[in-house]
């Protein structure tokens, strides 16, 4: 069960470099579209131009194209998992903000992702609400550093 404490409204926002890319990684299409609308009921500064991948090898392929200021990556995926692909960012010293959603609760796997570098674990269901704040969190970090 997801818990969405997300707002009713809808804020239109003028897209322009103010824009933060999301690359959203599940293989749930539920989670994918709670998470898209969820991204465009939030309040902030700036719009997010959303992208997704099924699987950890579809967003390395799009991660050796493209540059994103977050990415909301799912642990356990087929032909690549969360932590797979976090060790292949890492790799390829990207230092994109990661924040890893999981319905999983092994204490002993999200250590490993939090010893990884990860901005955030969120485990599944998750609030809307704290989601939020984490998304706002990382994307204001991430261009704060690369400014």
């Amino acid at each position: 069960m997801i818990t969405t404490t997300a707002r009713a409204t809808k804020t239109v926002l003028i897209v322009d470099d103010d824009q933060a890319i999301v690359r959203i990684v599940d293989d749930d299409q539920a989670i994918v579209r709670l998470l898209k609308e969820a991204l465009g009921l939030f309040r902030h500064q700036h719009a997010y131009k959303i992208e997704t991948a099924g699987d950890g090898a579809d967003a390395l392929a799009a991660l050796h194209r493209d540059q994103f200021d977050l990415v909301l990556l799912d642990m356990y995926m087929p032909r690549m998992t969360g932590l797979e692909l976090l060790a292949q960012m890492r790799h390829l010293k990207l230092q994109t903000p990661v924040l890893m959603l999981t319905g999983n609760d092994d204490t002993r796997t999200a250590a490993d992702a939090l010893a990884s570098g990860i901005f955030a674990y969120i485990p599944k269901p998750f609030d809307l609400q704290h989601l939020e704040h984490l998304v706002s969190l990382a994307v204001s970090s991430h261009s704060t550093a690369t400014s």
